[in-house]
């Protein structure tokens, strides 16, 4: 039997890099997604049992694509972790328009695309999990988060109708904070 696949999308230096090294040392294969194969390819040099996969997580045939390479290089995922976002900040009057629509492509859009991709698998497999890295703003937007805070809130309800599937257990928000965070 071939060891576990998670997919993880934006997987950067930060969180991804950590859920890489989390699922890597826990036995998984793990395939890294991001925009630039240059910080990919720094990661799969540092993190055993990973490989590299460039993806823009807006667009529809890439997530066709990448997630067919996925299954045919390394097998079908079983975890799931949607960490991709935008650094789209800024108050309503500098907000424009592009940067709003931006957010929100890569953080719900793009969500959608990923799990549209794995589920299948997953039902097939009787089991799997789609863990989405939301943000304190989905909840609360302050001023200068009119792009990203809508984006994720967007995002947290996407995630709230994923998880109405059957399972026989589930946990719908877990909510991890710095300490410093002036929420």
């Amino acid at each position: 039997m071939s060891a576990p696949v998670c997919v993880i999308v934006g997987a950067g230096p930060g969180n991804g890099a950590a859920f890489a090294r989390r699922f890597s040392s826990a036995g998984y294969q793990v395939a890294l997604l991001a925009r630039r194969q240059e910080g990919l390819d720094t990661l799969t040099r540092e993190i055993a049992g990973t490989r590299a996969y460039a993806y823009d997580a807006t667009a529809p045939a890439d997530a066709s694509r990448v997630f067919a390479r996925i299954r045919e290089e390394v097998g079908p995922p079983q975890s799931l972790i949607y960490n991709a976002s935008t650094r789209e900040f800024g108050d309503i009057d500098v907000t424009s328009p592009e940067a709003f629509e931006r957010a929100w492509r890569v953080n719900a859009y793009g969500c959608l695309l990923a799990a549209q991709q794995v589920i299948p698998a997953m039902r097939a497999q009787g089991e799997g999990s789609i863990i989405v890295i939301g943000a304190t703003a989905s909840l609360k937007g302050a001023a200068g988060f009119v792009a990203f805070a809508s984006a994720k809130a967007a995002q947290r309800s996407l995630a709230q109708s994923l998880a109405r599937q059957p399972r026989s257990a589930w946990t719908f928000e877990l909510d991890l904070r710095p300490f410093g965070e002036s929420w």
